[in-house]
């Protein structure tokens, strides 16, 4: 609002010369002593000098009616707008004092809703008095809400005051009680104040508008304030609501050890006692004043003023100036338009804060969110750990930080993680942070220490020696019950912004959930490994006249891939690829049932498809939804020179022929394993003979892909081909040679191969 009103200021040189030309007028009009042109010089000067769209001059005729005699900006035809002018005017003599209506919403009285149907925002009306006598009185209307300054009210004050005295000289006789040539000079002092004022209000206005930076909203304010009244040092100061003092956030002309050291108790010194009161203080004698308490006199400083800093109706801080020139002394004008810039710059710092706490906010938020991501993107537990480490060392800026779990069987805590330490040594973080670990361990809550050296009980010589003075130490949590502690420490002495220890609690949560998940995976990993580890056989059976080569590739470490070989007598031997959905830690749990399943059946059954009926029957019994095997069995005979084979969705088998170099498919029609019982499968039989060599494998090896291009069935038939003369196990060594080659290291799906090479 006031940004509006400020372009009157002497920022605008055409601005400058039109209160000029007023008061010229004015001037000369007064000398004159003619009743009519006054009217209309008072008005225009009035107008002119408050940047007001309307100003109506009333005098009261010998019946003692006011009646218009001079405006400036009123259309013919208004007569409404005249109507509320008039309201204003009689209160303004009613009351002998000015009458103020800043905006239409409050007070609620007739005149504020006569303003508002004439969509008038403001209104001022000074009296025209001569000594105790109304003679009438001049009336400002605003199209803009607007709060008149004390200065708004003097200038129009004096105009009004001439003015009066020329209606009474014209109607009476010269006062020897009146000085018009003095009373002009005033008028023009008050009008080159009145541009002063509107400047600075106009460059604070607009320098605060153009920024939500604090600090430097704080910088631009305070050099504009001092430039305003010519002081020589300034500073602002800001109510600490962690510690509820004042300290100075921006000055000019203080040396820097003050600027740091500064820091006033409420009620305490002279800014101490502005903020207690919300008043502002002029003080001329600093030794003579009890409330300018300092560790030292300035016996420069010529003149000082404090003035509070209100918003809403509190104060927050206090802008403070002084001036070291012997005749610079700041007089109440100047504390009035200091108050007037104070009150913008607080609801400016205000603003800013707002803003600054939902930026501030939402960067907290950014982070916990980011935190979240990171942590949860791994059920690896060393990942997470050094992952949470790093950024709670980010987020609250800390040089080191230790994880310490708490072992969940003995109660005692082991080392977790460490990063920021100059050695490596585990030990070491141990030792640091075990202190800090047992006492969040005993309390249950946050622990905070801005000077570890005045601890004893957490002072360490490894502190000591790596040079770190604070430290937070953070209980984490999952379900209310404590699974680690983070301690950070950083090697400046500090303490946390209130908006770092709001994200405490909810960051020692999340990373509760992320650890305890983590470490429960770990131990399921670890039992899946056991069982990974008995579904690949230990040794490979021995069966005279066969070579047999076998390779598994998990793509997790642990996974649900599976190759398997039953030995029935010396030349006769079964052989199982299967695999079931999923690469995890279920997939591994359901192939192991399925193996053991089926073992029991290939003892009792020489069918090869009369054994995956019986699998599939006791599957279907002991079946999660969307858990399913496929699965090649297949059964050689050397002595006979067979291979009898069924297939439950398995990829299809590989055969090499040594005779005619030609590799073939061996398809076999089957649905998955536990989809539905009573499913039955088709048993097929071919002839073998040395030299031919007989490829199992499951889905990954074909359907590895880099893109969208895939490994496909054509290069293993090409590695198969070109390693026909090799040994079974370089067969599988090859294809897996070929394959990270083709991947470039990294595979999708696990991957399970058996090469049996006739001999």
């Amino acid at each position: 609002m006031l940004k509006g009103v400020a372009k009157a200021g002497g920022n605008d040189p055409q601005d400058h010369y039109g209160i000029v030309v007023a008061l010229s007028n004015l001037s000369k009009t007064l000398s004159g002593a003619q009743e009519d042109s006054t009217f209309a010089a008072a008005a225009d000067a009035g107008a002119t000098m408050l940047r007001i769209s309307r100003m109506i001059v009333y005098i009261n005729d010998e019946n003692g009616n006011l009646v218009t005699c001079g405006s400036v900006g009123v259309l013919s035809g208004e007569r409404d707008m005249l109507e509320v002018a008039l309201e204003v005017a009689a209160a303004t003599l009613d009351s002998a004092n000015p009458v103020i209506y800043p905006n239409p919403s409050t007070p609620n009285n007739e005149i504020v809703a006569g303003l508002k149907r004439v969509n008038l925002f403001s209104a001022l009306g000074v009296p025209m008095r001569v000594g105790q006598m109304n003679v009438g009185a001049i009336v400002a209307l605003g199209a803009k809400p607007r709060l008149f300054a004390q200065a708004d009210i003097d200038l129009l004050h004096i105009v009004a005051s001439q003015t009066a005295l020329v209606v009474w000289k014209t109607r009476n006789q010269p006062s020897p009680t009146e000085n018009i040539p003095e009373d002009q000079d005033t008028l023009i002092q008050l009008a080159d104040r009145k541009i002063q004022e509107l400047s600075l209000v106009n460059r604070v206005s607009e320098a605060v508008s153009s920024t939500l930076n604090l600090e430097k909203l704080l910088d631009i304010a305070l050099e504009q304030s001092m430039a305003s009244v010519g002081a020589d040092v300034g500073s602002l100061m800001l109510i600490n609501k962690d510690t509820n003092k004042l300290e100075i956030v921006a000055s000019r002309g203080l040396a820097e050890k003050w600027v740091k050291q500064t820091s006033v108790k409420i009620g305490s010194s002279i800014s101490g006692w502005v903020a207690e009161h919300g008043e502002s203080a002029l003080i001329n004698d600093a030794r003579s004043d009890q409330r300018f308490k300092m560790p030292f006199f300035r016996d420069q400083i010529s003149s000082a003023a404090s003035i509070p800093l209100k918003a809403k109706g509190a104060v927050i801080g206090v802008l403070n100036i002084s001036a070291h020139k012997p005749k610079r002394v700041f007089d109440e004008r100047d504390l009035q338009l200091l108050g007037t810039v104070a009150n913008q710059m607080a609801a400016a710092i205000e603003n800013a804060r707002l803003y600054d706490r939902v930026n501030r906010r939402t960067k907290e938020l950014d982070s916990l969110l980011h935190i979240s991501r990171t942590i949860t993107s791994t059920l690896n537990l060393d990942d997470v750990m050094r992952q949470l480490c790093d950024e709670i060392c980010q987020v609250f800026q800390l040089d080191v930080c230790t994880l310490l779990l708490l072992d969940e069987l003995s109660g005692r805590f082991r080392f977790g993680h460490g990063c920021g330490l100059k050695t490596r040594r585990k030990y070491i973080y141990y030792d640091l942070s075990s202190p800090f670990a047992l006492r969040v361990r005993k309390t249950g809550s946050k622990l905070l220490i801005k000077n570890i050296d005045a601890s004893k009980a957490m002072r360490t010589e490894i502190s000591k020696q790596e040079g770190l003075h604070s430290a937070i130490c953070i209980p984490v949590k999952h379900q209310g019950q404590l699974v680690a502690v983070v301690t950070g420490f950083s090697r400046e002495q500090r303490a946390l912004a209130k908006s770092q220890m709001d994200i405490i609690r909810p960051l020692g949560e999340l990373a509760g959930v992320a650890l305890h998940n983590a470490r429960k995976y770990r131990q399921k990993y670890k039992m899946a490994a056991i069982l990974q580890e008995k579904l690949t056989p230990s040794s490979i059976p021995e069966v005279s006249g066969l070579d047999i080569g076998h390779k598994f590739l998990p793509a997790r470490g642990v996974g649900g891939d599976y190759y398997d070989f039953i030995k029935f007598s010396e030349g006769k031997i079964g052989i199982i690829v299967g695999d079931v959905a999923g690469s995890d830690i279920e997939a591994a749990e359901y192939t192991t049932m399925g193996k053991y399943v089926l073992r029991a059946y290939a003892k009792d059954y020489s069918s090869a498809a009369d054994v995956l009926a019986k699998t599939n029957d006791m599957v279907c019994e002991d079946t999660r939804t969307e858990m399913f095997i496929s699965l090649f069995y297949g059964i050689i005979d050397v002595e006979r020179g067979k291979l009898r084979y069924a297939s439950a969705g398995c990829e299809p088998a590989v055969l090499y022929r040594a005779k005619t170099k030609i590799v073939t498919s061996l398809a076999a029609d089957g649905m998955l394993l536990g989809i539905k019982r009573g499913t039955t499968y088709v048993e097929q039989e071919v002839d073998i003979e040395p030299g031919d060599i007989l490829l199992l494998h499951t889905d990954g090896l074909p359907e590895a892909g880099v893109g969208n291009e895939r490994f496909g069935t054509h290069r293993v038939h090409e590695v198969v081909k070109e390693n026909a003369k090799s040994s079974a196990q370089n067969i599988v060594d090859n294809l897996y040679g070929a394959l990270i080659e083709f991947g470039h290291g990294r595979i999708t799906d696990d991957v399970a191969m058996v090469a049996v090479k006739v001999l």
